[in-house]
């Protein structure tokens, strides 16, 4: 039956050929790497809380990076509003997949500009790292690389619910 869904999340696509449902295929993963972030920035938001900046195996500059006066916005870590961030990434993901309120298309413009923002802001840090500070910390480069992957994510999903006509799910 065309257009029937099975119990592996797969719909059929007509003559009884499956096709995934890869939006939310990879709404779900963006979940797991907003998870991730969250995971990143409280890790480096409690460090910064205790003074210290946090376990540096491979790259040995995160104290420098931390500590110097681009690893503070307005006094507060910049792990903080990281940290939110990631966390309203989380939540804008899981609404989207439970469609809350069927506030699709809302939450996928939201997270859209959200990923984009942090997706600046950590190209921002990253030259600082590499051209100012001379020095590179292992968390904000795996934070970097998440918030690229979410930016990438979000940014497909955009459109592909541009191209669809307002149709996200």
């Amino acid at each position: 039956m065309p257009g029937a869904t099975s119990t592996l999340g797969m719909v059929t696509a007509g003559a009884g050929r499956p096709r995934l449902r890869w939006r939310s295929w990879l709404v779900a993963g963006l979940l797991v790497l907003a998870i991730a972030g969250v995971a990143v920035a409280a890790y480096l938001a409690w460090e910064n809380s205790q003074g210290r900046s946090g376990v540096c195996t491979i790259a040995h500059g995160c104290s420098k990076v931390q500590q110097s006066r681009y690893g503070k916005m307005i006094g507060v870590p910049v792990s903080v509003p990281g940290l939110v961030l990631y966390t309203l990434l989380t939540v804008a993901a899981a609404a989207w997949l439970a469609d809350h309120r069927g506030l699709r298309p809302v939450i996928l413009v939201l997270a859209f500009y959200g990923a984009l923002g942090g997706f600046l802001f950590s190209a921002y840090l990253t030259y600082l790292e590499a051209f100012v500070i001379d020095a590179w910390c292992i968390y904000c480069i795996a934070s970097a690389l998440i918030m690229t992957a979410l930016f990438l994510g979000w940014s497909i999903m955009l459109w592909a619910g541009l191209r669809s006509r307002g149709d996200t799910g």
